[in-house]
């Protein structure tokens, strides 16, 4: 299909402005405040949705849309989406974690300032009328430890603000490299208890899991400082609401500040009934600058995954942050097109796929698998007899099939600065190479197919052709398409260790399409083994 004839369900709130790009591009139908037996009966319509936190991506739904590709999540959250059987299902769930994270830092230092110095309860209180200081003295941030529990994105902004008010910053994470701690300044607590026990002020930044649901309840509460001041700027539930009112009421907690619910939206709470506690209605992303981002990073991970391209934030497979990203993309190209070259020029079962990585520029396993994945994907376009293949499932795919799939790292890579092998064994155990690398950080080159070293970039429509090493044969395939039209731009070939008896291969770079006729015409030749077209 051509991204024109996609169709894009935008199911919550989003700016014009990003709305138009997004028409730019694809179909797009706009549709706010839909029931979910609404979106149910339009659902088969739709190739990607994009939601917030409101629309329910559920096990009905994703049945109901049978043509979906793509869900986008404008926000980082992700409990609306049943990711685990959209992953099932093949279709990408992408979010946007990075682009409010920003705001969500800013807001957890404005409700820590706000709830420590009693700034809405002044505020209410001079607004009736009154005048008056002694209640409202609150509690300086200088010299305090500030505890934080998840040092990832957004709890790393917030150690380094923090630091900007002389804040003694410890952290608990015990899924954070002990090198992150040092490259932020922040004291490294082994056990979440010796953090409770210190801090003056605690802030929570992890997602909502069955591991850190209620987290934080009586028995930790109990374990920390009397008067310590608490804020919640990531998910509603992380601390135990019961336990918090049982804290504010005793006077253990002094303060709070509460950005997410577990019940939104609500009219009524019983933490409302306290001065101090500050509340705001899920405001963490809620500014200019981040809506934009969010909106404008949906969009184009929508986008991609409707192209068929690399999703970076999709979050059923491993992520990509900004810089690695960039880092991979001529990589990824590169792995793209030598399983498409798998794809178009073998007709074999397979069996097994091993990604083979030599060199320094891919180390991390997480990227290795990525490359892995997408020439997988490339293989399996050519095997699936229905079905769409992504890179969410790819690997599902392939194990379903009986097809093992494999990476290796090395730090040898021959002749090459990096050298990424394509090994794929095939019925009756044989094995079939193809050999890449990527020149300057940016060109992808093919230096070896089969037994076979050549080099070519791999673009546009090229021919692959096998054939006895004796002369004549060149002439005649090029007589041959010039009879029928077809320009040939380039040609490189290769015969193996150079020895005329043996067998070797041309590849073809051809400027236009190549007729059937054309193809049989060549198979006729005795030297010709195979012609396959290749299109990039």
């Amino acid at each position: 299909m051509e991204l024109a004839d996609f169709k894009v369900l935008v199911a919550e709130l989003m700016d014009d402005e990003i709305i138009a790009k997004l028409r730019a591009s694809v179909q797009a139908d706009i549709k706010y405040g839909l029931s979910h037996e609404q979106l149910l009966e339009i659902a088969p319509e739709y190739h990607g949705i994009i939601v917030r936190s409101e629309t329910l991506i559920n096990k009905s739904f994703l049945d109901a849309a049978t043509s979906l590709r793509i869900v986008g999540r404008a926000g980082s959250g992700l409990d609306n989406i049943d990711v685990p059987y959209a992953t099932q299902k093949g279709v990408i769930v992408c979010n946007t974690p990075e682009s409010n994270i920003i705001s969500a830092a800013e807001h957890t230092l404005g409700l820590i300032l706000a709830s420590s110095r009693n700034i809405p309860w002044a505020d209410r209180f001079i607004k009736s009328g009154k005048w008056g200081r002694k209640q409202f003295e609150g509690s300086e941030l200088y010299n305090k430890t500030l505890g934080i529990i998840g040092l990832g994105r957004i709890g790393s902004l917030v150690s380094q603000r923090a630091r900007g008010f002389s804040m003694r910053v410890i952290a608990y994470d015990p899924y954070i490299p002990y090198s992150r701690f040092s490259n932020l300044n922040v004291e490294r607590k082994d056990k979440l208890e010796d953090l409770l026990r210190e801090a003056d002020f605690v802030t929570i930044h992890t997602p909502r899991t069955k591991e850190t649901l209620n987290m934080i309840s009586d028995e930790q509460i109990a374990m920390m400082k009397p008067g310590v001041r608490l804020v919640n700027v990531a998910r509603g539930g992380l601390y135990n609401e019961d336990a918090l009112y049982r804290g504010l009421q005793s006077g253990h907690i002094a303060s709070l500040g509460v950005d997410t619910w577990v019940h939104e939206p609500q009219e009524t709470h019983p933490l409302y009934e306290f001065e101090t506690v500050v509340g705001t209605p899920h405001l963490g992303a809620s500014t200019f600058e981040a809506s934009k981002r969010v909106g404008e990073e949906v969009i184009a991970e929508v986008i991609a995954g409707l192209r068929g391209q690399i999703v970076k934030n999709a979050v059923n497979m491993p992520a990509l942050s900004d810089e690695t990203y960039t880092e991979l993309q001529p990589f990824v190209l590169l792995a793209e097109q030598m399983g498409m070259i798998y794809r178009q020029i073998r007709r074999e079962s397979v069996k097994k796929v091993e990604m083979s990585f030599g060199g320094k520029e891919i180390a991390d396993p997480e990227d290795a698998k990525i490359l892995s994945l997408v020439a997988v994907k490339g293989i399996l376009e050519g095997i699936m007899a229905s079905g769409t293949v992504n890179f969410v499932n790819a690997g599902l795919l392939a194990e379903q099939t009986g097809i093992q799939v494999k990476e290796t790292i090395s730090s040898e890579s021959g002749d090459y600065r990096n050298l990424i092998q394509l090994i794929v064994t095939e019925g009756q155990d044989r094995q079939f190479v193809i050999s890449g690398t990527v020149l300057e950080h940016t060109h992808p080159r093919i230096v070896q197919i089969g037994e076979f070293p050549i080099t070519f970039m791999p673009e546009g429509k090229m021919a692959y052709v096998p054939h006895r090493n004796v002369p004549g044969v060149i002439g005649r395939v090029g007589t041959i398409m010039g009879d029928y039209g077809v320009n040939i731009s380039r040609m490189v070939t290769s015969s193996g260790d150079n020895n005329v008896s043996r067998d070797s291969i041309m590849i073809l770079g051809l400027d236009n399409d190549v007729p059937q006729e054309a193809i049989d015409r060549c198979l006729q030749m005795d030297e010709i083994y195979e012609m396959r077209v290749i299109d990039f």
